[in-house]
């Protein structure tokens, strides 16, 4: 009768356990989702088989965009044809009923391939009182290349959590940009 009596109160330490982890989500100190705070993707800018139309860079050195549209989308970004190259030109048409690209970028000195993913870094998109503000850092690249090449940083974001408002872009904490809607 006592073997029986602990193997039940081990079933019931086990389940009382058991179901204190599986319930940790719904406990009071668990941290909530900040509404303020929008997910986003990072979309390299080599992830296309294209390249950013010109813009005068001299008047405006960062140029800023917000995209909802494939129209817009070919508006501002020109194909690339190469022979063998399998990458799509542009997101489909059907990409843009749920998710938005936020777009930086400059005109700058070629990055060499170890700095590349570092000179543009998405820190954070955030909605608060209307606006919507991304915050990224920018290093110059400093690899000594002879050239410039316009560079971008994008941002895929989700539709419906943000439809309308100014957007600001903030370059290593200072207002680089600001798009009105």
């Amino acid at each position: 009768m006592g073997i029986t009596v602990q193997k039940r109160m081990r079933w019931m330490l086990g389940g009382t356990l058991l179901a204190m982890t599986a319930g940790c989500t719904w406990m009071p100190w668990t941290e909530k989702e900040d509404p303020t705070i929008l997910p986003f993707k990072t979309i390299q800018s080599g992830s296309f088989q294209g390249f950013l139309k010109n813009w005068d860079d001299a008047r405006q050195p960062v140029f800023c965009a917000l995209i909802r549209s494939r129209a817009q989308w070919d508006a501002l970004m020109q194909p690339a044809a190469t022979m063998g190259d399998q990458r799509p030109s542009g997101p489909p048409a059907a990409y843009f009923q749920t998710k938005q690209y936020l777009l930086v970028a400059r005109v700058m000195q070629a990055p060499d391939a170890a700095e590349r993913p570092h000179v543009f870094t998405p820190l954070s998109v955030t909605l608060r009182e209307g606006v919507l503000r991304v915050n990224y850092l920018y290093r110059a690249p400093s690899s000594g290349a002879s050239y410039q090449v316009k560079d971008y940083m994008m941002l895929g974001i989700p539709k419906e959590r943000y439809t309308t408002g100014p957007v600001v872009f903030q370059e290593n904490d200072r207002r680089v940009c600001e798009l009105k809607r």
